[in-house]
């Protein structure tokens, strides 16, 4: 008998539908209110990403790290951006003209040409030299809010397949939220936003791959993906031993080793070619792209590296810049909110997300943090220990994870609250805080950019947020108002699910494309099941596919065969 919807394998229900689509819809408006509050060249290393970009454009190339030179049109640019002028910008060409020359070292040229190339096309086709300068990175931003728009479907469709949850999925989705230094990074002009989905979207393959789904289309898929999300920056490079691991471990018989094969394979020809490259020409994965940061520097007489004081300039740098700290100044975010998000997450994480039932799944689900984890640390230890300093410590470095954290996430509040009405209580204080969040996010960055971080709102600082964002006053409160409507009715849409037994009617799904179906349950990983709406729990795995059943379920899967044996 069933006891719950098989969320990897039934079609989701109309309101399961209609409810991730209005969270899509409230995450899109709330990137694109990012993109138009934040002052130009306002983001971290914005005003490098869009000179490239338009250097690019412009027919410049790509020359080797420390190489490319800024504009001093850029310069110029800048310095309108921080004066907060209220005037007619001039159109990148008037600018071109008005201030020819280059000047300071551009230290993009460090990265693949991707992104930029992405964005000279874009420009190309606006007419990027007829239009205003900010309108030109304006549309860099919405370039960015467009591929990081569908981040809540992928993160709902990977926990989904894992917990066969919709409700969880639901609320992993409308979590992101939670986060809106992701919206703040991603809808600014960086190469940072396509690693984000990327990385989400090869998670959600393993996932897939993971529960049952053995597709050849499924392995070409997760291998386009990887080699996509590699051709953009370095912080990519984990997802490529990831999905090996990944699809090694969840198939068996020697077939698994071609699959594996695949996966290396394809994104070391396709992309990785720039980074085999650095290794020839440089000597290193990454060459530094400033003159100042290849320059080494010794440690006093009689000192050496503090390994404490790196790892709790690590701790704080990170957690402060992943939750939300804004602008070139980081504004930060209140400590005492920043510490209870980490500790909490961390806390829930690490302790219930690796339990008995869902061992196997979330221990190859950590792969890919734990291959970051290492690599970012080493990358920066080397270099305090190069420099002396200890720098290029960012939160959104890691955000390539956000899809992986989102499903470990919801396998261990899972775990960690057991009764079902317990865990719609948690999933509506969950979707309530989130949005919250993201209202705070907006007045932490406001404040900094235009109030002098005072508690207060001024006609001054209004004035200067219109004066600085290119679609104008009314423009902007058009979008502001369509973002916090949009977002209110992505919260009481979710919280109506939580709340609502609705029954999914739908037909099974074909998950390889053959004449299997998905696998009907967890084939070693299954935890305890939930006997909601009525429904007998068995907590065999040997529910089928058809019929009909309650909008949520408590099985965490992991990999099976085609045909749901145990292996």
């Amino acid at each position: 008998m069933r006891t719950d919807d098989e969320g990897a394998a039934v079609r989701a229900s109309r309101r399961e539908r209609v409810t991730i689509t209005a969270i899509v819809l409230a995450f899109v408006a709330v990137l694109v209110v990012w993109a138009s509050l934040q002052p130009l060249f306002g983001s971290p290393d914005e005003i490098a990403h869009w000179d490239a970009a338009v250097q690019l454009a412009m027919g410049h190339g790509w020359p080797d790290p420390t190489q490319l030179k800024l504009l001093s049109a850029t310069r110029a640019a800048q310095a309108e951006g921080i004066g907060f002028l209220q005037v007619d910008r001039p159109t990148l060409g008037a600018l071109l003209q008005a201030a020819p020359g280059t000047g300071a070292t551009n230290q993009m040229t460090q990265h693949p040409p991707t992104w930029y190339a992405i964005i000279a096309v874009v420009l190309h086709l606006i007419g990027f030299t007829e239009l205003r300068w900010d309108l030109d990175l304006y549309a860099m931003r919405l370039v960015n809010v467009a591929i990081l728009g569908t981040l809540p479907l992928v993160v709902w469709a990977a926990v989904r397949r894992v917990t066969r949850s919709p409700r969880t999925a639901l609320v992993a989705a409308a979590s992101l939220f939670l986060i809106p230094q992701v919206g703040f990074i991603g809808a600014s002009a960086t190469n940072d936003t396509p690693v984000i989905i990327l990385g989400a979207v090869v998670v959600w393959l393993v996932c897939r791959i993971w529960t049952g789904d053995r597709s050849w289309a499924t392995v070409a898929w997760l291998a386009v993906a990887t080699s996509a999300a590699v051709s953009f920056k370095a912080t990519a490079l984990p997802l490529v031993p990831f999905a090996v691991v990944a699809v090694v471990l969840a198939a068996r018989g020697r077939g698994r080793w071609l699959r594996g094969a695949i996966v290396l394979v394809v994104p070391v020809l396709a992309t990785s070619w720039w980074w085999v490259r650095n290794v020839l020409v440089f000597h290193t994965l990454q060459p530094a792209g400033l003159p100042q940061s290849i320059r080494a520097q010794e440690f006093p007489p009689g000192e050496g590296p503090d390994v404490g004081g790196f790892l709790n300039t690590e701790w704080n740098r990170v957690t402060n810049s992943f939750w939300g700290q804004y602008g070139l100044l980081q504004y930060p975010s209140s400590p005492i909110v920043i510490a209870a998000l980490s500790v909490v997450a961390l806390g829930v994480l690490l302790v219930w997300g690796f339990r008995r039932g869902s061992r196997r799944t979330a221990w190859m689900l950590a792969v890919l943090p734990l291959l970051t984890l290492v690599a970012g640390f080493q990358n920066n230890w080397s270099t305090y220990l190069r420099t002396t300093t200890i720098g290029g410590i960012q939160g959104r470095y890691y955000f390539v994870l956000v899809g992986v954290l989102a499903v470990l996430s919801a396998i261990a509040w899972r775990r960690f609250v057991r009764s079902e009405d317990d865990r719609r209580r948690l999933g509506r204080v969950v979707v309530v805080a989130a949005a919250l969040m993201t209202v705070y996010g907006w007045s932490v960055a406001y404040r900094g950019y235009y109030e002098g971080f005072h508690l207060k709102v001024t006609v001054l600082g209004l004035r200067l947020l219109v004066g600085q964002t290119p679609i104008g006053t009314a423009g902007f409160g058009l979008v502001a108002a369509a973002a916090v409507l949009l977002l209110g009715v992505a919260v009481a849409l979710t919280l109506r699910a939580l709340r609502s037994p609705v029954r999914d009617t739908a037909r099974p799904v074909v998950v390889d494309g053959g004449d299997h179906t998905a696998p009907s349950a967890a084939p070693w990983a299954v935890g305890e099941r939930s006997t909601e709406e009525g429904g007998s729990a068995t907590g065999r795995g040997d529910v089928g596919v058809t019929g009909h059943g309650p909008l949520d379920s408590d099985t965490v899967v992991g990999p099976t065969t085609v045909d749901g044996s145990r292996r």
